[in-house]
């Protein structure tokens, strides 16, 4: 009976990668422990003990590692044709030291508007009020660091 269950659990945990959710993982890990509990009061020797107990583990890492080896090698899960052309989204790099004005309220996140275009922006010292003008200092995921542009002091608002 320890056997039967613990095949059942590599098999749910096997299956917890192709369907994620940790139900399956779960399911497997609670099976596998419980062959582990009944090994343990069937067995009359620690070293049949032992070797399930090792067999477990083995079988453990190398459904695991069977697994992440198989995934990116099946061609109905993992395709690398189809992500031809695609790209993440990124900040406009060439708006770095550009001067802004700022579309909407930085609260830190908003809109600036540089060289006639709209971009989201994130300010680095806070809250800045829509209509000032900022600087565009580096960009960080699909968002651009703006600073507050310094005035000289005989310029006007």
């Amino acid at each position: 009976m320890p056997l039967v269950l613990l095949l059942i659990g590599l098999l749910l945990i096997f299956l917890e990668f192709y369907l994620p959710g940790a139900v399956m993982g779960t399911a497997g890990s609670l099976l596998i422990l419980a062959s582990l509990f009944l090994a343990a009061i069937q067995f009359q020797s620690l070293w049949a003990f032992a070797i399930f107990f090792a067999l477990t583990c083995f079988s453990v890492i190398g459904i695991i590692k069977y697994a992440l080896w198989k995934i990116p090698r099946s061609k109905n899960i993992y395709l690398k044709s189809d992500q031809e052309g695609y790209v993440a989204s990124a900040y406009d790099n060439s708006a770095i030291g550009k001067k802004a004005v700022v579309l909407s309220d930085l609260k830190p996140g908003g809109y600036i508007l540089v060289d006639g275009k709209q971009e989201q922006a994130i300010s680095e010292s806070g809250y800045i009020s829509q209509g000032e003008e900022v600087t565009v200092v580096r960009g960080e995921g699909e968002s651009l660091i703006v600073i507050k542009s310094e005035r000289p002091n005989n310029e006007e608002l």
